[in-house]
């Protein structure tokens, strides 16, 4: 056997055998994570409080007593007190917002909010992809289907700064006013209403 491929299993042994997640260091919590280009990283956890810090069941999430965070990151908005994981694809909710990973689900309503198949979404009004509602009316939402034909790339799931986004869809300035910071989207999935065709968040056009 050649020497790097050698080289290649043990790493991929050695970085499979590391688990990450949330530890305590030098009295404060950060997040573990490790990759094959660096190794180990050491992620210091947005302002917390060490006390009440607590690691959810879920343990990409933890709690203290002002926040919830997500993979070491702060979740903007989550209330602590109601916060909820909805599944293991990164979608959780609290008493007014639902979330995936570590951002807001665009106008989603977490009393009705129920999961399709990623990235797709819905409640009693909106669609979604990802984070971003899409451009649908209401009767449509009920008669929207996931088709996902791409099953390799449907389930990817791409994050984006809301200034990159914007300018890429300025279609979607309107974001801007919201207070987000980013969105998330899947851009390889797909679905259809009775009269329209989608990828990712975008309509196709005949």
């Amino acid at each position: 056997m050649k020497p790097k491929l050698i080289i290649g299993i043990l790493l991929i042994l050695i970085l499979g055998s590391c688990n990450s997640g949330y530890q305590k260091e030098n009295n404060k919590w950060v997040w573990i994570s490790y990759d094959e280009a660096v190794g180990k990283r050491i992620s210091q956890i947005d302002e917390h409080d060490v006390k009440t810090f607590k690691i959810l069941r879920s343990s990409n999430y933890a709690v203290d007593k002002n926040s919830v965070f997500y993979v070491g990151r702060k979740i903007k908005d989550a209330d602590p007190n109601s916060f909820e994981v909805i599944n293991q694809s990164g979608y959780s909710k609290d008493k007014e917002f639902v979330f995936l990973d570590d951002k807001k689900v665009i106008f989603a309503n977490p009393n009705t909010f129920k999961v399709l198949e990623f990235p797709y979404s819905k409640d009693d009004e909106n669609l979604f992809c990802g984070t971003i509602p899409l451009e649908i009316n209401k009767d449509e939402v009920e008669e929207f289907q996931v088709t996902n034909e791409d099953k390799l790339m449907s389930g990817t799931k791409s994050s984006f700064l809301l200034s990159y986004f914007i300018e890429r869809n300025p279609d979607y300035e309107w974001l801007d006013t919201l207070g987000i910071n980013g969105v998330i989207v899947g851009e390889w999935a797909t679905g259809k209403t009775n009269g329209k065709k989608f990828i990712g968040f975008k309509e196709l056009k005949e």
